[in-house]
């Protein structure tokens, strides 16, 4: 049975871990500074070495290419990305692109040329250090002029950073591709779910929606000394009883779904009034469109029950949604096969975090999976997910590639 390189593979992941390395073993290679320019140029001196064809796009977004004969008008795309959080784990995006790029530096080295043209991407900015997943919206034509005006940096900085790599605002905008036939992406899953239940793979079948929602509950200050307990009206009982009242009904009736407020102020904000004003901010997330419906017409009501119950008004604003991603079954199944055909344990999985893959699949088949995380701690410095697991997952992308290869041909 084909298999990867093992001892390359790991090879790899440590070389580029010492890229942006931080003193206690995390990385920190923001998009487009000078460790992740580093980081890139490692990875494109990479692809030369194993001689594979190099590409870079108007988004920045680079590829190492092994091309059918005679070319295919269409190609298969895999990958994430290398840039990192600040000071994060040296996991997170990178095993993606090291994957993919090792699965197509195996076949060179076998002397397989595949029927379709295979790509393994690196994707710009997926952490949002610009704008989030700003490589693969590019990708699928989501960004517009105006989105560069409300970037995380300056404007001045935004050009030194894009003429650093050689693109502009004008080449992002022309970065929109229409040959891609289908994307697959492997990532650390940064949860345990994998870990407790001891299984291999994960084949996300989702990336969830998120909504959110400002809210204010709003009662009557009074002094905190002299108004009975049974006469006021605190705002702060309402918002608490939702938050309690919110964790218990989601956690009863939509498990895996999550809620979550995170952040809450009280007003006028002393410690000797009776608050009469709480701003706080919900946000719920799910795998699809109806059960996000449902959750939110009962977490709305479930305001409109707190706020009665102590005599408040409740008022709420939607913020922009973001919707699900379903994943393609025709991707999912190639993954399947292929974590079968290594005896690897698998089941379907929700992905609770944002990937490049929930862009993706606006416009082409498309999938991920997860490999374990220990302890399914990520965007830390401690991350980290064992090298077998890692083996494993390569291993899962080269045999899904193929199984793609067979299927779309």
């Amino acid at each position: 049975m084909l298999k990867i390189n093992e001892e390359r593979l790991i090879r790899d992941l440590n070389e580029l871990a010492e890229i942006g390395a931080t003193p206690d073993g995390g990385v920190s290679r923001s998009a487009l500074t000078a460790k992740d320019i580093e980081g890139r140029a490692w990875y494109q001196a990479k692809i030369a070495e194993a001689g594979l064809d190099y590409t870079i796009d108007g988004a920045g977004n680079q590829s190492a290419i092994l091309y059918s004969n005679p070319k295919s008008e269409k190609r298969i795309l895999a990958g994430s990305h290398l840039d990192s959080v600040p000071n994060g784990g040296r996991y997170d995006g990178a095993l993606g692109v090291l994957v993919a790029f090792e699965a197509l530096r195996t076949l060179k080295d076998n002397g397989i040329t595949p029927a379709i043209t295979l790509e393994a991407v690196n994707f710009t900015d997926e952490e949002s250090a610009i704008m989030g997943l700003m490589g693969s919206r590019a990708v699928v034509g989501q960004l517009s002029a105006d989105d560069f005006n409300r970037t995380k940096i300056s404007a001045d900085e935004l050009t030194r950073r894009f003429e650093a790599v050689g693109i502009s605002r004008e080449s992002m905008l022309q970065a929109k591709r229409d040959d891609v036939l289908a994307w697959v992406e492997l990532h650390i899953e940064q949860g345990t779910r994998l870990e407790e239940s001891g299984l291999n793979i994960g084949v996300v079948n989702a990336i969830v929606g998120i909504r959110s929602f400002n809210i204010t509950f709003t009662g009557e200050a009074a002094h905190a000394g002299t108004k009975p307990m049974n006469l006021r009206k605190d705002a702060l009982w309402g918002a608490s009883q939702f938050v309690l009242r919110a964790r218990q009904h989601i956690m009863e009736n939509y498990t895996p779904g999550v809620c979550n407020v995170g952040k809450i102020a009280a007003k006028p904000g002393a410690f000797n009034i009776v608050p009469a004003e709480v701003d706080c901010a919900l946000e719920f997330r799910h795998g699809s469109h109806e059960e996000l419906e449902q959750m939110q017409a009962d977490l709305l009501n479930l305001l409109e029950e707190c706020a009665s119950e102590f005599g408040l008004t409740v008022s709420y604003e939607a913020t922009p949604h973001i919707n699900p991603a379903p994943m393609s079954e025709l991707v999912m199944e190639a993954i399947e096969t292929a974590s079968n055909t290594l005896n690897l344990t698998h089941k379907r999985m929700l992905s609770f975090a944002g990937h490049d893959t929930q862009t993706m699949a606006n416009i082409v088949p498309s999938a991920m999976f997860f490999v374990p995380s220990v302890a399914g701690i990520s965007h830390n410095p401690k991350e980290y997910t064992i090298d077998a697991d890692c083996i494993n997952g390569s291993n899962v992308m080269l045999h899904t590639l193929l199984g793609l290869l067979e299927t779309m041909q």
